[in-house]
């Protein structure tokens, strides 16, 4: 069982559970997530809440899905602001071919030394196998996290 790992989950995940859930995939990986949820609850899983985060967050329409996902944000035991040194990072992944807010976001997981970076982007999976000597995190798909750390 895992204890005490630190992760940063992207915004797709704490979207997922909104997903279109007859999609097999889309079921699993909102599975995951609400599994990830109740390990973090019991303290097993710290997560990481970051500026990135609550600006994407602060873009979605949907009240309902707004005040959910910002329920789950509030359980993270960290936070990370965005400052110039972010900025930079994220500028150094942005020229690894990763999109600036991928990037950003990366570069809050980076700072907020988060063991795994968590997503449902296999875009941004791809690119983290790829350039991972690069990283100081490990991006990984959350059905991954789940087979490689949860018992």
């Amino acid at each position: 069982m895992v204890t005490g790992k630190r992760v940063y989950l992207d915004s797709c995940v704490y979207n997922r559970p909104f997903d279109d859930q007859s999609q097999r995939r889309i079921f699993l990986e909102t599975m995951a997530f609400i599994t990830l949820l109740e390990l973090v609850e019991k303290d097993e899983i710290e997560t990481i809440d970051s500026d990135a985060l609550v600006y994407e967050n602060g873009m979605t329409f949907d009240p309902d899905r707004k005040a959910r996902v910002e329920s789950y944000l509030s359980f993270a035991k960290h936070f990370v602001r965005l400052s110039q040194g972010t900025i930079l990072r994220a500028k150094e992944l942005i020229n690894l071919n990763f999109r600036a807010m991928d990037a950003l976001h990366i570069a809050m997981s980076e700072e907020g030394e988060a063991e795994y970076f968590i997503t449902c982007d296999d875009t941004i999976i791809k690119k983290g196998k790829r350039w991972k000597e690069k990283l100081k995190t490990k991006i990984v798909g959350v059905l991954e996290f789940m087979a490689l750390e949860v018992d």
